[in-house]
């Protein structure tokens, strides 16, 4: 079984315990207008554009002039020898494929660096969009030793049957209210819901994550509401986290050919300080990564 992968590195300490090697996997089911990795949400992939190292010459069909691809003509190519038969700078297929047992033996070689109860975490992208690859991933990393984490959007109907082979689980929680949620990201918030309650009630380490995004979620009513939610857990061993705002994947949208509308994301540092203070108040555990 094969998976698709749009990048991979370590990272220390952000996607879980220790120093990780982390695989974001091609396919996202939501459409975040903020997202870090815009290259990551088309399941079959996107080509990504550096406009000043094109090169007309490398696609047959014209599709590439004066430093500007045309994605229209892209979209009749069945091809892409501009990417299959070439390797420049100008221009690439957002994702490789490799085999889990490309993944798990490359994870094996890497033992030696997973210091401080590191291993191996599976983000994206969304990494459930490729369920049974990344069920059959985790299940072999698990059965060699290797620690396991997942970020996950928490939208996957089946995310239970993975939580045997996951030691970490982090989900990300955009939003208490559905209208709101299904508005902004596309989706409803009510599968998400079901499995962190899932997750809480029968997995023994759960990281849960809220995005901090200005116009979206940041008003005083919202730091309420998100704390009211939670209540309820704070007998939990869950922890919480804020992810304010940032635009380090702001270029790649339109590298990606995308258009980025977020234009007032930014949060203050009082606006995350009421919402650690809400939840702390409430019994409920909050770490910064």
């Amino acid at each position: 079984m094969e998976l698709k992968v749009f990048q991979k590195g370590f990272n220390y300490s952000q996607d879980g315990d220790g120093n990780r090697l982390v695989y974001h996997l091609q396919g996202c089911n939501i459409h975040c207008p903020w997202c870090a990795n815009p290259e990551g949400i088309a399941i079959d992939g996107i080509l990504m554009v550096q406009k000043d190292y094109l090169i007309d010459a490398i696609c047959p069909l014209g599709a590439i002039t004066h430093k500007a691809l045309n994605r229209q003509l892209c979209k009749t190519c069945l091809t892409y020898d501009c990417v299959q038969k070439h390797r420049t700078k100008g221009i690439r297929r957002s994702y490789e494929t490799y085999s889990v047992d490309e993944l798990v033996e490359e994870a094996k070689r890497s033992e030696i660096l997973f210091y401080d109860g590191g291993g191996v975490t599976l983000s994206g992208g969304e990494a459930t969009v490729q369920f049974e690859g990344v069920k059959m991933l985790l299940s072999k990393l698990k059965a060699k030793g290797i620690h396991t984490a997942i970020e996950t959007n928490g939208t996957h109907s089946n995310l239970s049957e993975l939580f045997g082979v996951i030691d970490l689980l982090m989900i990300d929680f955009k939003h208490y209210d559905d209208n709101m949620h299904q508005k902004v990201t596309g989706i409803s918030n009510k599968i998400i819901i079901r499995n962190i309650e899932k997750a809480l009630n029968n997995h023994p380490r759960v990281h849960i994550r809220v995005p901090l995004i200005g116009g979206f979620n940041t008003d005083e009513k919202d730091a309420a509401g998100f704390a009211a939610f939670f209540k309820k857990y704070s007998s939990q061993k869950a922890v919480f986290e804020f992810l304010p705002y940032h635009e380090y994947g702001k270029a790649k949208w339109e590298q990606c050919g995308l258009n980025y509308k977020v234009t007032n994301g930014a949060v203050d540092e009082g606006t995350i300080a009421l919402f650690e203070h809400l939840f702390i108040a409430n019994n409920l555990s909050v770490i910064h990564t």
